[in-house]
């Protein structure tokens, strides 16, 4: 795991409840989010929630959800779950949206006095 203090300002934390499933399929999946490098920290918390810690500037809360998927593990799908897998993910492309913009002001001249 990564030091907290150096770690990017684009790093969050998401909190994601999942379905059973075999320890050794969650474990399969735990290890292929570890493998990604913008993800500093991934755990199961015995609550049937699978806490992740990763870089939104490089990956979103859709592809963490993509690569779940792909590996078996399904999402709880009640309506909380699903506007908070919303809100992860319009949260995290405004993260990458301000992560590759050029900042600064839409034009260099200050506005008119008057």
């Amino acid at each position: 795991m990564i030091s907290s203090s150096r770690l990017p300002a684009s790093t969050v934390k998401r909190s994601l409840a999942v379905l059973p499933v075999s320890p050794e399929r969650l474990e399969q999946a735990i290890e292929t989010l570890r493998s990604l490098e913008p993800v500093s920290d991934v755990r199961f918390d015995g609550n049937a929630r699978l806490r992740i810690r990763y870089d939104a500037s490089c990956v979103g809360f859709g592809d963490i959800e993509r690569l779940l998927a792909e590996t078996g593990i399904q999402r709880a799908d009640g309506a909380w779950w699903r506007f908070k897998s919303a809100w992860y993910r319009f949260v995290d492309r405004n993260i990458r949206a301000n992560a590759l913009s050029g900042g600064g002001s839409c034009c260099n001249r200050p506005p008119p006095r008057g």
